[in-house]
């Protein structure tokens, strides 16, 4: 997520199931203080010398950020802007290919904009600044690149225009884990709506994920109860 969602932060490791069983169915060095300090020096002398050019290259966006580090009151997800995740996200073969596509469907700034509102809605739940932080790098450590790409790709998909609602089988599988059974009680008379959609997407990032399905599906097994559930209301609603 840092690095291609979010600027990269520092943040304390943190490591977590739920998926198969459950309901069925680049990171970059961290500038230092120095560095951050110098850096700051160079925009105030850009918006003293040349105020065109301090908005033109959004350098008020990368100056309000450097402040926000300084003062300690950036959020955890602090969503990047779009032009500069795409120049990171273009500069390996996978992130370029995602990239294409999504300008090709509607464009690359709507898609981002939809990852990072969904994603971010997600890692806000999830607690406490120390653990938002530490949940995105164990994501970022855990996930090879093209696997986290897939998981971007599936979250701006959005959830499937209709699916067959699961009958009674369906949700006793859902629900036979603590993970899903809350999810159930929660759900009430959508609970077989949101169990066909969540599985449908699991299918849709299973074939673009091929072998490297795996990866992922060990990664959420790992997740924490809580931490699995704040997902998966995502995953049903698409919000």
């Amino acid at each position: 997520m840092s690095g291609e969602l979010v600027p990269v932060s520092d943040a304390p490791g943190l490591g977590g199931g739920a998926l198969e069983n459950l309901p069925a169915g680049g990171g970059h060095v961290v500038a230092s203080r120095g560095d951050a300090a110098g850096r700051k020096g160079e925009i105030e002398r850009v918006m003293r010398e040349d105020i065109s050019r301090y908005y033109a290259e959004g350098l008020d966006r990368e100056y309000l950020g450097l402040l926000r580090d300084e003062t300690g009151t950036r959020p955890a997800f602090d969503p990047m802007a779009a032009d500069e995740s795409r120049q990171l996200m273009s500069a390996t073969p996978v992130g370029a290919r995602l990239v294409h596509e999504w300008d090709n469907m509607g464009g690359f700034r709507l898609h981002l904009g939809r990852v990072q509102e969904r994603v971010g809605g997600i890692v806000r739940d999830l607690g406490d600044d120390r653990h938002q932080r530490a949940f995105m790098e164990w994501f970022d450590r855990s996930l090879p690149e093209g696997v986290r790409y897939a998981i971007y790709d599936e979250i701006a998909a959005g959830p499937p225009s209709w699916v067959s609602p699961v009958d009674e089988a369906g949700l006793k599988k859902f629900g036979s884990n603590p993970v899903g059974a809350e999810l159930l009680a929660e759900w009430g008379a959508d609970a077989a709506g949101n169990v066909a959609c969540v599985w449908r997407r699991v299918e849709r990032l299973k074939e673009q994920l091929g072998d490297d399905a795996d990866l992922f599906f060990d990664w959420f097994e790992e997740l924490r109860p809580d931490e699995a559930q704040t997902i998966l209301r995502v995953v049903a609603k698409g919000a």
